[in-house]
């Protein structure tokens, strides 16, 4: 793969290539592997990351600011994280019982967003030593509708711009009573039965 901080200019390689776009992965002598199912829920307001997005998982390093402790590339698949531990005397991953931090790298805009919920499904949200965890879900909201009277009425620090929904219906098309101008399903679908309607 293309390192992500290839430079034209170089003549010689200093070793310095990262593949991942939040930096270049530690290689210490102990990590933590963290399962990602193929069917982790991992969404940014609502709509599932896309294929060729990146998952990050960071610790704290000893100027307080995040850094890569292991990453991979989602393709929809069963996969994993290794989250590498520091070495004794040094500030290079994660310390035994130090929580983990999420973030996705969105591929559609390049953009990296740190993710507020996280759910696991065995295992510890902190870091040991060959550890073992799964995660279910992962999401982020950075921006949603605050206006209470709205059915997807959702607080965030960030309004969104014209996404508050004020008309409840039947969202789903095939149904006998779908209304498009529903923007929030309210458990009223009827289902399309074929037959004779004529009761006279």
């Amino acid at each position: 793969p293309d390192a992500f901080n290839y430079d034209l200019s170089a003549t010689i390689n200093n070793g310095s290539c990262c593949y991942t776009p939040f930096g270049c992965i530690p290689d210490t002598d102990c990590n933590a592997t963290i399962l990602i199912p193929a069917d982790a829920d991992i969404t940014i307001d609502g709509n599932p990351i896309s294929e060729g997005s990146w998952i990050g998982v960071f610790y704290t390093d000893s100027n307080g600011e995040l850094a890569l402790g292991g990453g991979t590339q989602w393709n929809g698949e069963v996969t994993s994280i290794a989250a590498w531990g520091t070495e004794a005397g040094e500030d290079n991953g994660f310390q035994v019982g130090e929580v983990y931090t999420w973030a996705v790298y969105n591929v559609n805009n390049n953009e990296i967003i740190e993710m507020d919920f996280v759910q696991y499904s065995f295992g510890n949200d902190t870091y040991s030593c060959n550890g073992l965890s799964g995660i279910s879900s992962l999401s982020a909201i950075t921006s949603s509708c605050n206006d209470e009277t709205a059915y997807n009425y959702y607080p965030s620090d960030n309004d969104c711009d014209d996404c508050c929904c004020y008309m409840s219906g039947c969202t789903d098309s095939n149904a006998f009573n779908y209304d498009s101008t529903a923007c929030y399903d309210d458990d009223s679908c009827v289902d399309v039965v074929e037959g004779c309607t004529d009761s006279g």
